[in-house]
């Protein structure tokens, strides 16, 4: 079976706290011993490696870019291979030389758990102990993986803020030279490389950083796919500062920028939010049922995207499949359509001992729930994928003997559960082209997963009529995740282009102070404009 090979990019803070949740999903899903063997070809986005003793590693094919001071107890060579020697033992050639050592931060319950047995042997509750990202991170990282900016401070005074500081660093050293270096090593290991999957922070610094790094991706790798998805924080630390208003309209600049470069440097853009808004404030937290998160999380609220970017992605991860990332991406961005929205179902709620059959047709509302900002998944017109993932076959109806009321259904006819939610969608969406995509095996939630499921959640994700016992832990749920083009992005975007236009010259001197040019911004704006023409119904 040909592996065609994905390389990841993580820009900022928050696009890491994704990926984090991302990579953890996947490796604890990893399967060993197992009679039954993943669906997922997991060589697509990890490479096999070894040690310098010969120990063979396999890692996430991935390069992620954060400020300094946000890596907590991780080390910046990562985490894969024997700690460094430490100060006490450097030969000093008989000088007297002072070694200062900065005080070291201490580390949670898993992170201690990961060092003793390299492996999560209890349910945690990682709530209260996680404030970056390293601090749930499960897999080890390859020593290329991390790469830090030295020049700014995670939450420090000088700020990493507007779209032009990123573009410019992309001129320096770090990433013109080493940066790119370490894209080409990861490619070169692959047999056949097929394209990117980007996530970004897009209101902030990290959004030019981006642009620029896709801009020498388009030069050296023309012809290779990117699927980016530019991401939204639901809430921000600073909220009650009374620089937030002016804060957040360069949030909505950069958002701006970002959707414009992604439209001319991206093959498909898909907008994350768990916010309602998004924009200048993040809005009302996205409801989902059986879920209380705490929206002012970023471990919660990553989690939620990451469910829904890991599910988005499976159609071209499978090994029963041969859809490419260029096939995913042309699905939707015929008529110079580049962006889409996505919608999620966490958890798909499937009752005990009920049939899918039962569960569609008692379904009331939408299947999914929208968490792209300032879009409503409308019915109509649209193109759209869905991945369900979770539901066995099984569970798809009654054999005929025991069918009762199901054999009276239209439904009954469907022999498989792709079949059957295609069957639904053709009946409860209308003028749309669907693409359904179903994995037995549901999503891993096990630690470092946050325990945000209801009591009625049980250990597989079925729905129970009481509350699961007190010693049981949701382990895996069934998901459904969409993509939709149509209309309703349109409308999104016109909103980020009437919120960009409102803002006032006073507001955007830090970005003309920069280097961009109020003219640059104009044509950029326009362009957002042009891009949300091109979803009218014609």
């Amino acid at each position: 079976m040909e592996t065609r090979e994905i390389l990841s990019l993580q820009f900022g803070h928050y696009s890491n706290f994704i990926g984090t949740h991302c990579w953890n999903i996947q490796e604890r899903s990893f399967e060993y011993n197992s009679t039954t063997p993943s669906e997922i070809n997991h060589d697509v986005l990890y490479r096999e490696g070894l040690t310098l003793k010969g120990e063979v590693t396999f890692t996430p094919r991935l390069l992620l870019v954060d400020l300094k001071g946000s890596l907590g107890t991780l080390p910046e060579s990562g985490n894969l291979y024997d700690p460094q020697v430490p100060p006490s033992t450097v030969d000093t050639w008989g000088q007297g030389v002072e070694i200062r050592e900065s005080d070291k931060l201490p580390k949670n319950a898993l992170q201690q758990q990961l060092d003793m047995h390299n492996s999560l042997r209890t349910n945690s509750n990682l709530d209260n102990a996680v404030n970056v990202w390293s601090d749930f991170l499960y897999p080890r990282f390859h020593p290329r993986t991390v790469n830090i900016i030295k020049e700014y401070m995670h939450g420090g005074e000088s700020e990493f803020d507007v779209f032009p500081l990123g573009a410019k660093l992309w001129k320096t050293e770090q990433f013109a030279e080493e940066f790119a270096d370490k894209i080409r090593n990861y490619i070169e290991e692959c047999d056949s490389f097929q394209g990117f999957h980007v996530t970004l922070d897009a209101t902030n610094g990290f959004s030019g950083l981006t642009s620029s790094c896709l801009e020498y991706i388009n030069d050296e790798y023309e012809r290779k796919s990117i699927l980016a998805f530019p991401v939204i924080p639901s809430h921000y630390v600073d909220s009650e500062d009374e620089r937030r208003p002016l804060k957040d309209s360069i949030c909505v600049l950069n958002l701006a920028l970002a959707f414009e470069m992604l439209q001319e440097k991206s093959s498909l853009f898909v907008p994350l939010c768990t916010g309602s808004n998004g924009w200048r404030k993040p809005g009302e937290p996205r409801k989902f049922y059986h879920v209380s998160y705490n929206s002012t999380s970023n471990y919660h609220t990553s989690a939620i995207l990451a469910s829904a970017l890991d599910t988005i992605t499976l159609k071209h991860r499978l090994k029963s499949r041969h859809d490419s990332l260029g096939d995913f991406c042309a699905y939707f961005n015929t008529h110079g359509r580049a962006a889409a929205g996505a919608s999620l179902c966490l958890p798909f709620s499937l009752n005990k001992n009920a049939d899918f059959i039962d569960c569609l047709d008692n379904w009331e509302g939408p299947l999914t729930q929208s968490i792209t900002p300032n879009c409503t998944i409308g019915t109509d017109n649209l193109v759209q994928m869905f991945t369900l993932r979770g539901i066995p076959e099984n569970r798809l109806k009654r054999p005929l003997p025991n069918a009762n009321k199901q054999k009276l259904m239209s439904a009954y006819n469907c022999n498989s559960v792709n079949e059957m939610l295609n069957f639904y969608l053709s009946c409860n969406y209308y003028i749309c082209l669907n693409n359904v995509t179903t994995v037995s095996q549901g999503m891993s939630v096990k630690t470092p997963f946050p325990n945000i499921f209801d009591e009625f959640v049980g250990n597989n994700g079925n729905i129970y009529g009481d509350s699961r016992p007190m010693d049981t832990v949701v382990e895996s749920v069934p998901i459904l995740a969409g993509l939709h083009s149509g209309l309703e992005v349109g409308t999104m975007l016109e909103s980020l282009h009437t919120e960009a236009k409102r803002i006032k010259h006073p507001h955007k001197q830090q970005f003309i102070t920069e280097g961009l040019e109020e003219l640059e911004l104009s044509e950029s704006l326009n362009k957002l404009l042009e891009l949300k023409e091109c979803y009218e119904n014609n």
